[in-house]
């Protein structure tokens, strides 16, 4: 079998990690985040090494490319088979995100944030949720009447937040718990009630 074709169930079984794999307790190793140099890691080596690590484990063929900005590096998965990487509805994406911020968060104590990308999947989803907030707000200047938006992740509903936070004629809020928490576009003016969710 092609080393770079195979699947996550297998490679979690040659880490161990399997369905009929008996619970190993992990040994928990405290490394300082100094280089054998002396220097402090900065955020940007901490990320590449990490992802340089992970993706050498997934598949040879991926590379990165990062940079650093406004206390959030910027992570783009170059090469080899993205579609493997992103995952359905970018799940993928969004648990390696989770584990290099966790990385990160060690190391910084939570100063900086990544964000992970690959393919311009979550660019062209940030385009997607905002031209459906826009076109929602269209809707609801010309109605005069609320609307609102399907259940959302937080970092979508921010997306709607942010695109529409000096719109001059419509206002956002969100509304719900868990899972069902979604925005709200009203018409500005209009007094704002939770609707029960």
């Amino acid at each position: 079998m092609d080393e770079s074709k195979r699947s996550l169930d297998e490679l979690l079984e040659g880490m161990g990690i399997g369905e009929e794999a008996e619970s190993v307790k992990p040994v928990l190793e405290e490394r300082d985040p100094v280089e054998e140099g002396g220097d402090q890691l900065d955020p940007l080596q901490v990320v590449e090494q990490f992802m340089v690590g992970l993706l050498l484990y997934l598949d040879p063929a991926y590379s990165i490319e990062t940079r650093i900005s406004d206390e959030r590096v910027y992570v783009e998965i170059v090469g080899g088979d993205l579609s493997k990487v992103i995952g359905k509805e970018g799940r993928t994406l969004r648990a390696i995100e989770y584990l290099v911020n966790s990385v990160l968060a060690k190391h910084t104590g939570g100063t900086v944030r990544a964000s992970v990308d690959a393919a311009g999947y979550r660019r062209r989803q940030e385009e997607r949720i905002t031209r459906l907030a826009q076109q929602i707000s269209d809707h609801v200047i010309a109605n005069g009447e609320a609307q609102a938006l399907p259940p959302m992740r937080p970092s979508e509903r921010r997306i709607v937040h942010l695109a529409l936070q000096d719109h001059p004629l419509v206002t956002t809020s969100s509304y719900g718990e868990g899972a069902e928490r979604h925005v709200v576009i009203l018409p500005k003016g209009l007094k704002e009630q939770d609707d029960g969710e």
